[in-house]
């Protein structure tokens, strides 16, 4: 049985809806687990605890790129996300990206729009589906740094520009993107009807496809597109989990709940069996790793540490 057991990656735990208390299960493998050091935090930096990538980084847009085309290949990706930003008093905010209700028809219209932008300098721009655009770039052009979604969601869109000369292009880029965006039929309707406008872009992921992957498990159970991604090209076996039964081989493997949100759901479904199973023997060690960078594992063994207590300040 390997020494790896189950490893449960989960959302950060401050967006988990309800109280600890709710959780028993959970409050046992908090309490009685071993905590791991902290590490890199972010959905995407959670993946470089199973994964280990050479060169080091994960380039998100490569990533989603092959999970959805198969064809990210040697080339320079840049996610080119559609978003939602709403002016201010004081500056503009950005409030969504990607996740912003769009139909096929607007998303292949709002792309068709950008396309000859982008196309004039030398960056075709594509579409995976209504939440993913990419924009294939020559593998010499040198980028600013681009800020993650979830980095930059509910601030100032000021505050997350790309900077310097570098930026500058992008910049321009991006407002003229916004006047096509803010003046198209498909946004003036939405706007109309009540509904939130692809009213901007949101550029990031930079990179190509790492040269080698090494996975830290041997199954993965996602659907998400890095995570997917970065299973396929270490080799390991990719599966989906059907329905609310949790497969009964789970030893040396990571299931991916990120998109979990209800803390009473995780403890029925999830914290509950897996922790019997541990305690049965039937599982070598359980591991919960939380999106902003804090883990712990819980062993058979650990059970007898009765006295102990989970921790005060967990969220």
């Amino acid at each position: 049985m390997s020494g790896v057991g189950c490893i449960l990656l989960l959302p950060a735990r401050k967006r988990l809806r309800g109280a600890l208390d709710a959780a028993p299960s959970l409050q046992r493998i908090l309490a009685r687990g071993d905590a791991l050091e902290a590490t890199e935090s972010g959905e995407l930096g959670q993946l470089t605890r199973i994964f280990d990538v050479m060169p080091l980084g994960l380039p998100a847009a490569a990533l989603a790129r092959q999970f959805d085309f198969d064809d990210a290949g040697s080339h320079l990706w840049l996610r080119a996300d559609p978003a939602f930003v709403q002016p201010e008093m004081n500056g503009v905010r950005l409030m969504a990206v990607g996740e912003l209700g769009l139909r096929n028809e607007e998303s292949r219209a709002l792309v068709e729009a950008l396309q000859p932008l982008f196309g004039e300098v030398g960056m075709p721009l594509t579409a995976a589906n209504t939440q993913r655009w990419y924009l294939q770039l020559q593998t010499q052009l040198r980028l600013p740094r681009f800020v993650a979604p979830e980095d930059a969601i509910g601030t100032d869109l000021a505050e997350h520009l790309p900077q310097g000369e570098e930026g500058k292009r992008w910049r321009a880029l991006l407002n003229e993107a916004q006047v096509i965006l803010h003046n198209h039929p498909v946004n003036q309707a939405r706007v109309k009807a009540g509904k939130v406008p692809a009213n901007s872009l949101w550029f990031w992921g930079a990179g190509a496809l790492p040269d080698e992957v090494i996975s830290g498990v041997a199954t993965l159970f996602s659907h998400e597109p890095h995570a997917c991604a970065l299973a396929q090209l270490s080799g390991i076996e990719v599966k989906l989990i059907d329905s609310d039964v949790l497969p009964e081989a789970l030893d040396d493997c990571a299931i991916d709940l990120r998109g979990a949100r209800d803390l009473a759901a995780l403890e029925s479904s999830v914290f509950a069996p897996l922790l019997k199973r541990v305690q049965a023997g039937k599982l070598h060690a359980l591991t919960v790793d939380f999106a902003d960078s804090h883990a712990w594992i819980y062993r058979r063994s650990h059970a007898l540490r009765f006295w102990r207590r989970p921790p005060r300040d967990w969220a």
